[in-house]
């Protein structure tokens, strides 16, 4: 009897999940298809700078598309210390989706390099895919540089000045360094006026104390407000309400200095957020703001 009721279990089973069997059509006639691909491991510098490793690389993720794509340059964050470039990419494929090439690049961090050795790799960077546009299917015109924290300070720096001389190095010299665009979450953008004298992770990356009056005029130099001038890109700048490393008063400041000084600038501030790039992009209306943005200054 015991085998009998089993048997009669399994089959209503079975029957069960027949009955579940299902045809489905979907219409995709009016989808817009927004595929990405991923080329990794690009090698955009080849000369020997002093680094415990001689060459940089970028990984580059592009919307499959025959029209040649915009440009994001990407600089992840850590305190200027050099990280994984790949780490943030799945946060970055938005993105790509909306229809943005973007670049994740390695850079020289903390240990390899000083200012403003760093915002020379962004600009080396910059310069590669512009003269490579043809080879990835880019649009050589239309290059932003974006970054979080630190990485936003070296966006800040690389996209304020320009073809400086100071800033532009031997790796395809000829080629523009200008960018169309930057775009920052909670930038590094003032250092060295609050804590005490010694060497933290911004002395660090500077080569000297930040703390100390005598480096002062020095370490203004790294400030990007100090680089502002007419011709600036157009900025924006993305801040939490609740960051307990770089305060949304920094954020304001710098917007009130680009403001005054005519630069097409936005601030967007984000209530309940810290200094987390997952949690930032987390947020739709972050991500819809910044797909806004590089909408507006390099597709229109």
């Amino acid at each position: 009897m015991l085998k009998r009721m089993l048997l009669g279990a399994a089959l209503a089973v079975m029957a069960t999940s027949m009955s579940q069997a299902k045809s489905i059509t979907v219409d995709a006639t009016d989808v817009e298809f927004k595929g990405v691909e991923l080329y990794s491991d690009i090698q955009y510098s080849t000369q020997a700078l002093g680094l415990f490793r001689n060459e940089l690389y970028l990984d580059l993720i592009r919307p499959t598309s025959a029209d040649p794509a915009p440009v994001i340059v990407f600089m992840t964050a850590s305190g200027w210390r050099a990280v994984e470039r790949e780490r943030l990419i799945p946060q970055l494929v938005r993105l790509a989706e909306a229809g943005f090439a973007v670049a994740a690049i390695d850079y020289r961090g903390i240990g390899e390099a000083k200012f403003p050795e760093p915002q020379q790799d962004v600009k080396a960077a910059v310069r590669y895919l512009r003269a490579n546009a043809a080879l990835y299917n880019l649009d050589p015109d239309n290059i932003a540089v974006f970054g979080p924290s630190a990485g936003g300070h070296l966006a800040l720096m690389a996209g304020l000045t320009g073809n400086d001389e100071a800033y532009v190095d031997d790796r395809l010299p000829d080629v523009s360094s200008e960018v169309a665009a930057i775009a920052t979450f909670y930038p590094a953008a003032y250092f060295g006026e609050t804590g005490e004298p010694g060497y933290d992770l911004a002395s660090l990356h500077m080569g000297m104390s930040v703390h100390d009056e005598a480096n002062a005029e020095a370490v203004k130099e790294a400030f990007p407000e100090t680089h502002i001038s007419e011709d600036s890109p157009p900025v924006l700048l993305i801040h939490g309400t609740e960051d307990p490393v770089v305060p949304l008063a920094s954020s304001e400041r710098l917007y009130a200095a680009l403001e005054a000084g005519g630069v097409d600038a936005t601030l967007v501030t984000v209530q309940g957020v810290g200094h987390d790039f997952e949690q930032m992009t987390s947020v739709p209306e972050v991500n819809q703001a910044l797909i806004d943005f590089f909408t507006r200054t390099l597709k229109d």
